[in-house]
């Protein structure tokens, strides 16, 4: 009664608020009120669980530059620079000295200390010895080369420490996809966090879903700003918002593939009573056929609920690898199909994350403005994005209502 009373005002706080039905189209065209800045030259989760589609401050989103005169598309139209800063935080540029503002870019001056990578650098001649990444033909028209060239690879520091992270305001009312609140998908979930029971949450997927390349781990270096994995601020979210204990279990494994979840399900899940499941394959599935795909999932669904009848599920569609190489085949047409599983269970609900980096794409980012390794993981800007669209999905309106009351 108290969960679905807090859902009931949520709901009537939102409308009158100005923030309606997340499936309202209205939504996204209206104009966040303006906030008081925060500070935010480390890590903060409240900071960065602010949704990128409703917010008028925009905290630490990432740019790489390459080539020196490279030009850097933002999210939003620029209508004042807060901070640049190096991707760890702990270096501030100068407006002016460092970059300049222009036509909605953000773009090196001839003397800036600001990092980037040498076009040749970036976009190589020969194959990194570790992994071979070509560029698609399409890629290496768009940029005018006339021979094969290869993408550059790294874990750790490789790309981020190249990066800068952008703080700005903006006028301009969000134009992508909001992420759909399911609460109602997790009654049983709710009922035990309400109860104080401290439900479980178990986290199984790919590497993504490990953590590789979130700043505050060994798979990111474990180096400034020491973000979280995305698992992490969702759980973390939860005890904050709702005051409760949150038993957290991750069993996900690089470069698993829904096949390998399937081979591993007994020993990774299902040797771990749970009660909400989260369940993120796709990256590694690209060259899997839409249906099998669904087919899979299906079947790790069946078999986690005939062993916990009374928990739930939550499913995430995958972020994209780089679009510039074949590593992209599949992945963008998963999401579909999770979509219609969603639609045949009461208990499942689906984090639509393709939609949200489609949109950032379409919007005129880059991949290597957000990326972790170049190739299919992301740096902490992507990483909030995948807890933030967890979160809008999971906990609906009570989500929505943080960005009314949040300071």
């Amino acid at each position: 009664m108290k969960k679905l009373m807090s859902l009931f005002m949520c709901i009537i706080l939102c409308a009158a608020a100005g923030c309606g039905d997340v499936n309202n189209a209205d939504e996204k065209k209206k104009l966040a009120p303006r906030a008081d800045l925060l500070e935010c030259n480390a890590y903060d989760r409240g900071v960065y669980l602010k949704p990128l589609w409703y917010t008028r401050e925009v905290y630490n989103e990432t740019v790489l530059f390459v080539g020196q005169e490279d030009e850097a598309p933002l999210l939003y139209p620029v209508s004042e620079i807060v901070s640049v800063r190096s991707y760890g935080l702990d270096v501030t540029y100068a407006e002016g000295e460092d970059y300049i503002v222009e036509d909605g870019k953000l773009k090196r001056t001839a003397d800036s200390s600001m990092p980037y990578m040498e076009i040749d650098e970036y976009y190589r001649a020969t194959p990194d010895p570790r992994v071979e990444i070509a560029l698609t033909a399409k890629a290496l028209s768009e940029h005018g080369f006339s021979g094969r060239r290869y993408l550059a690879y790294g874990e750790g520091e490789t790309f981020t420490s190249r990066q800068v992270a952008v703080t700005y305001r903006h006028d301009a009312p969000y134009d992508g996809p909001v992420p759909a609140g399911k609460s109602e998908k997790f009654k049983n979930f709710y009922a035990k966090l309400e109860a104080g029971e401290k439900p479980t949450v178990h986290f199984y997927g790919d590497s993504i879903t490990v953590g590789c390349n979130a700043s505050g781990t060994e798979h990111g270096g474990n180096v400034s700003p020491y973000a979280e994995t995305w698992s992490r601020m969702t759980t973390g979210w939860l005890e904050d918002n709702y005051k409760k204990k949150v038993k957290y279990i991750n069993t996900a494994y690089g470069g698993y593939s829904t096949a390998d979840a399937l081979s591993h399900f007994e020993k990774d899940v299902l040797a771990y009573e749970s009660d909400l499941l989260v369940l993120a394959f796709g990256m590694n599935d690209g060259g899997l056929d839409p249906y099998d795909y669904g087919f899979a999932y299906d079947t790790l669904v069946r078999r986690y609920r005939a062993k916990y009848p009374e928990s739930e599920v939550l499913l995430v569609s995958p972020m994209l690898p780089n679009i510039e190489t074949d590593w992209l085949m599949n992945q963008g047409k998963y999401a579909a199909e999770l979509l219609e599983l969603e639609k045949d269970y009461d208990f499942v609900g689906v984090a639509d994350m393709t939609e949200m980096f489609e949109y950032l794409l379409s919007a005129g980012k880059r991949y290597r403005d957000f990326t972790g390794n170049n190739i299919n993981h992301p740096n902490d800007f992507i990483i909030r994005l995948y807890a933030q669209t967890v979160l809008k999905t999971l906990a609906g309106d009570d989500f929505c209502l943080e960005k009314w009351t949040a300071k």
